[in-house]
């Protein structure tokens, strides 16, 4: 378009109405084809984006619950509620005790002291010095399944745990050791390793709503039952199903826990599944 200036009586430059709703037709056209790659872009970054963080979270739960079971009392671990939970006891500490028949010299030298199964025992040697008394600790011996820990066959709560001397009459022989109190116990399976665990906790990981919530209780809390709720601490949120299996394995071979987990994002409806298996030791 020209136009003249009325004062100068030179023409400028400009735009008609019709080129200007020519141009803004021609954009919208140009707007409306681009839109849905453009849409499709954002999107697929925004579902890229959830799927990056339901895998960040879930492996995180995975790897705090797998630090958990390593610590498991052997055969402890139970599946509850349909797959939806596990319980186990957790052992803090461990070691070697003294059995009847052992060979230490004059070390560890009261009988009464030294394992004997079936016996009725109200102490109990720890080879070492490293072994330090907590209220609510169990001292667990040769547990062999879940039914055995929960009837008290194979476990009793500590009193209090003293050092060893090889000073005066009835000494032990020895500095290097421990004796763990206990109000008496006869414990019917000897470990083939001489092994005994302390645990202070008892663990549960349960469902509840789209929530996989943490239980944590004493020792004595241990029961087989279904105990977490809505208002235990969350271990992650949003998943859509969750399924636990175990084979407890045999005494030569280490259990397997399962663990199938699918979560899902409310805002953008995407989902991932992780799956993993952890090894647990269950060698009494």
């Amino acid at each position: 378009m020209l136009g003249r200036n009325n004062e100068s009586g030179r023409f400028l430059k400009g735009f008609t109405l019709i080129e200007m709703i020519t141009v803004i037709v021609l954009l919208g056209i140009i707007a409306g084809i681009l839109t849905p790659f453009i849409s499709k872009a954002m999107q697929a970054y925004t579902h890229s984006k959830a799927r990056a963080s339901l895998v960040d979270k879930g492996r995180l739960a995975l790897e705090r619950l797998a630090r958990e079971v390593r610590l498991a009392v052997p055969n402890s671990l139970s599946v509850l509620s349909s797959g939806t939970g596990i319980e186990f006891m957790r052992s803090r500490a461990g070691g070697r005790y003294v059995e009847r028949f052992d060979d230490f010299g004059a070390e560890f030298s009261r009988t009464n002291r030294r394992f004997r199964k079936n016996a009725n025992l109200t102490e109990l040697y720890a080879v070492g010095t490293g072994v330090a008394f907590t209220a609510g600790d169990v001292l667990v011996i040769g547990n062999t399944s879940p039914a055995n820990l929960q009837a008290g066959n194979s476990s009793i709560a500590l009193t209090s745990i003293s050092a060893t001397t090889n000073l005066g009459a009835g000494n032990d022989g020895t500095l290097n050791g421990r004796i763990m109190n206990f109000t008496g116990q006869q414990f019917t399976v000897e470990s083939p390793g001489k092994h005994f665990s302390i645990a202070d906790r008892t663990i549960e990981v349960g469902l509840s709503g789209n929530i996989l919530h943490w239980y944590n209780a004493a020792a004595g809390a241990y029961d087989t039952a279904v105990n977490w709720s809505s208002t235990d601490p969350v271990l992650v949120n949003g998943v859509t199903t969750v399924a636990f299996s175990y084979a407890p394995g045999t005494p030569q071979s280490t259990g397997v826990l399962r663990i199938n987990l699918l979560l899902a994002d409310s805002t953008t409806g995407q989902t991932i599944q992780l799956y993993r298996e952890f090894h647990v030791r269950n060698t009494p």
